[in-house]
């Protein structure tokens, strides 16, 4: 998926464009069954354009329709009213919306991709997380997992993963929904099966662009195999600049008109969590199907003897959020939870139950102090902190305060009042070259801030008044230059440049970089011509060098 305009080309413009359901592994046989619907990518400024979107899915309210929204190629810094209330006219009507997130081909640090997901968070009232620039070859699996985990952890119920390309089938699961075409161009049909028919068709979805208007051949045949799809008439540079005039079209081709909504389906992946003596929290993830009518709200159901009598916590939550805090609980007592979806039709099924026991009535007090503080120098203006989360005191740790000293600890200045996060790291940036920084951490729940851990100091380094050029470059198994293979430079674990073959990067000597080549499409990576066989190599250089990929084509 593109950012706010054209930056990802090799050979064509990858770009991905697709609905996201939660995963299930079900016969070929079945696939056809579920509702196929649309994803769109509404990079287009709130208004009219959303409009037109909104209408579709009031005329076809069986037709799932999520938009990826992308203020300024993720959410921006601050809120913008015009966002808020176009995004609420996407939920009102039954529309699921998702924000971008790019993770550089797994390049960019779990940390700043977690980050961009916070953000989106606090500004935006959105369903789900897509994540662009997905690496697509095996190794990354558990980077993706986890984000996905986090996402959900914060309350997401939707996760979308766009690797650009066909993938592997380890990355069933990291994500809700994999991309397997995106091109200029309706798909022949056996780019949509092979290996994908051993999996439910919500898994997959596709994309082309340069359509100039809607086959229902295509869309009937496709189906079969993908859960989703979206066409656009738009080309390139950008072709989610505006929305194509057949959109409205496009949404009533897939309105199959098979049956009339029903209730939906029941949530799945209910957990409960204990975070105090009087509280437990909710999760779980929305129903795979809605019944082809938004979902308005959940019913939450409570056992104190686990699960042989019920009664009603909440009837209907009057919300599409899928968190719920329990509060005002006996300590030391355990309660499980069952949880159903609700929409215009009626109530669902009950969700799998979930059981957590509340803290013992001891009063809680402040965090202890944090432990294992570390500062690592990355750069002439940056210091990295980590430290070990401590002891909660019986109340969850909600952030940290950063405080910074440049007289080795005589006086102190707040750098971070509240990080607001759980995150036990920090990216000390800005800092002035050659100079020594001491730094302190401490933990804060509900109740107040810990005492300070212990100190730990580091020194930016001297800026580099020489360079060399690192150039990277890449040939097939015969030696023939072929270009757009997505490489990634790092130093200490930061990224210092990213972009396609051939890659020219001024290096500090005597510095180590790692360097990290991807595979795409048919191009896959054989070995570097000092005939390592690793895609990653790192090098450290007292004079300019060239380095070469060979890939296998």
């Amino acid at each position: 998926m593109i950012e706010q305009y054209s930056r990802r080309f090799i050979g064509l413009l990858t770009i991905l464009l697709m609905i996201s359901t939660p995963l299930t592994i079900l016969p070929h046989q079945a696939h056809a069954a579920s509702q196929t619907g649309v994803m769109i990518a509404l990079y287009t400024y709130p208004g009219s354009t959303w409009d037109v979107v909104a209408q579709a899915k009031l005329a076809h309210p069986s037709v799932p329709i999520v938009a990826i929204i992308n203020p300024n190629n993720g959410p921006g810094s601050s809120r913008d009213a015009n966002y808020v209330s176009g995004i609420q006219e996407l939920h009102n009507a039954g529309i699921v919306v998702i924000g971008y997130d790019a993770t550089g081909y797994a390049s960019n640090s779990a940390s700043s991709v977690k980050s961009v997901m916070n953000t989106w968070k606090s500004l935006y009232n959105i369903d789900g997380i897509f994540f662009d620039e997905m690496a697509n070859w095996s190794g990354p699996e558990s980077y993706y997992s986890g984000l996905t985990s986090y996402a959900k952890s914060l309350g997401y119920t939707m996760t979308v993963g766009n690797p650009g390309t066909d993938t592997l089938p380890s990355y069933i699961g990291t994500v809700d929904n994999l991309m397997i075409y995106e091109n200029p161009g309706l798909p022949a049909l056996s780019a949509l099966q092979g290996w994908h028919t051993s999996y439910d068709k919500r898994n997959f979805s596709m994309i082309a662009f340069g359509v100039g208007s809607v086959s229902q051949s295509f869309l009937t045949s496709a189906s079969n195999t993908v859960g989703y799809i979206d066409l656009t008439n738009d080309v390139l540079p950008n072709p989610y600049d505006t929305v194509p005039s057949y959109f409205g079209t496009l949404v009533a081709d897939l309105d199959t008109g098979s049956s009339s909504a029903t209730a939906p389906q029941a949530p799945t992946g209910l957990t409960a969590t204990t975070t105090s003596s009087s509280q437990i929290n909710l999760s779980w993830t929305a129903p795979a199907n809605n019944g082809g009518s938004a979902i308005t709200g959940y019913k939450i159901a409570r056992s104190t003897d686990a699960g042989t009598t019920w009664s009603t916590l909440v009837a209907n939550t009057a919300s599409s959020s899928a968190t719920y805090s329990n509060t005002g609980l006996a300590a030391s007592t355990s309660y499980t939870y069952r949880v159903s979806a609700i929409n215009a039709i009626g109530t669902s099924p009950v969700s799998n139950t979930a059981s957590a026991t509340t803290l013992s009535g001891t009063t809680s007090t402040v965090p202890q102090a944090p432990t294992g503080l570390a500062a690592t120098t990355v750069s002439s203006s940056q210091i990295n902190l980590s430290w070990v989360a401590p002891s909660n005191g019986g109340s969850v740790i909600t952030g940290y305060k950063i405080d910074r000293s440049t007289d080795s600890g005589s006086t102190w200045t707040t750098l971070v009042a509240n990080t607001a996060s759980v995150s036990t790291t920090y990216s000390n940036t800005g800092l002035a070259t050659n100079t020594s920084y001491t730094y302190r951490v401490s933990a804060i729940n509900a109740i107040g801030s810990s005492v300070p851990s212990s100190t730990a100091s580091a020194t930016t380094s001297t800026i580099s008044t020489t360079t060399v050029t690192l150039r990277v470059k890449s040939d097939d198994m015969s030696g023939n230059p072929i270009t757009g293979l997505w490489t990634v430079i790092k130093s200490n674990g930061v990224v210092v440049a990213k972009g396609y073959t051939t890659l020219t990067f001024a290096a500090t000597p005597g510095v180590p970089y790692e360097i990290t080549v991807s595979n795409y499409q048919n191009y896959v990576f054989n070995h570097w011509n000092n005939a390592s066989t690793n895609p990653t190599r790192t090098v450290t250089l007292t004079q300019n060098l060239n380095v070469i990929a060979y890939y296998n084509n």
